[in-house]
């Protein structure tokens, strides 16, 4: 059967030069032509009221569906874009408009997904009444982290008391803090998300970190094939990344190793894909359904 050859513009993926060629490969076989763009070439403009947008070396109108990854600081971006390819009628992805780990977080816990204690206040300093509530929501020890980190950086282990308000001096330029409940283990699990269904699943192995599990920070990975892992974990990646209303997303589940009970860290929407891995057959197969394929 002939079939029409497809386009389709990821902008803002997550991966190496490598893997793009990898994935661009095997869609080639598949009768569809995928390119790439980063979200920082997209350039807004608005002429006599005449809203354009531009991404260097692109025309967008070419293209059968735009494929939307965006980061933390560049979901604004991302949503212009949105709302251009809308009025312009082109296929895409919706991508959050005002999202942080902090939002996401709220909204997992009201839809009964489980996540560690939190406590977050929004003030520029921090009292001893703080620090005591701290203490009760999170325990110690428990992690400090920025609402807009990523990778693993920004994100802070404090053992004692004392250490909350020198840690907190210490990194003045992220005043808005959150805290939340350390959960003890020593890997956990990305699950990779594509149209409800979970497509990958890799367990991050801690090396030589004291508490992070981040491939980059030296984290071992060990890909799983889907089947053999556990619903109990599938199913709380399935229904998080419904709760966020994301059909592409990276889920990380750490499991306490004291109860047993399962925890949502955070959800990526733009998951790094490691090169000859089930990430790489995840974001294929998201993209042939994009494709209609």
């Amino acid at each position: 059967m002939n079939m029409s050859k497809s386009s389709v513009l990821a902008v803002g993926i997550n991966i190496s030069k490598e893997e793009k060629k990898l994935i661009q490969k095997k869609l080639g076989m598949d009768s569809i032509r995928l390119d790439f763009a980063s979200i920082k070439d997209i350039i807004f403009t608005i002429i006599d009221g005449v809203i354009d947008v531009e991404i260097k070396g692109k025309t967008l109108i070419n293209y059968d569906h735009v494929w939307i990854q965006s980061g933390w600081k560049t979901n604004q971006l991302a949503y212009l874009l949105h709302l251009y390819l809308k009025s312009k009628n082109i296929p895409h992805n919706r991508t959050s408009t005002q999202n942080t780990k902090l939002s996401d977080i709220f909204s997992l816990a009201s839809k009964g997904v489980l996540v560690p204690n939190t406590f977050f206040h929004n003030g520029l300093k921090i009292d001893s009444g703080n620090v005591i509530d701290i203490g009760k929501i999170c325990k110690l020890p428990c992690i400090y982290k920025t609402v807009f980190g990523s990778l693993g950086c920004d994100v802070f282990l404090i053992d004692k008391k004392e250490d909350i308000k020198k840690t907190i001096k210490e990194n003045k330029k992220y005043n808005r803090y959150l805290f939340q409940e350390y959960i003890p283990n020593d890997f956990d699990y990305r699950v990779v998300i594509a149209n409800g269904t979970s497509s990958s699943v890799c367990k991050r192995i801690r090396v030589n970190d004291k508490f992070r599990n981040n491939v980059a920070l030296g984290a071992r990975e060990e890909f799983i094939k889907v089947n053999d892992t556990s619903k109990d974990i599938l199913d709380l990646a399935i229904r998080s990344a419904k709760a966020l209303k994301l059909n592409w997303a990276g889920v990380d589940i750490v499991t306490d190793k004291d109860t047993g009970r399962n925890y949502v860290l955070e959800v990526n929407r733009r998951p790094a894909l490691t090169s000859e891995s089930t990430e790489i057959l995840a974001a294929y197969k998201y993209i042939m359904e994009l494709a209609g394929r």
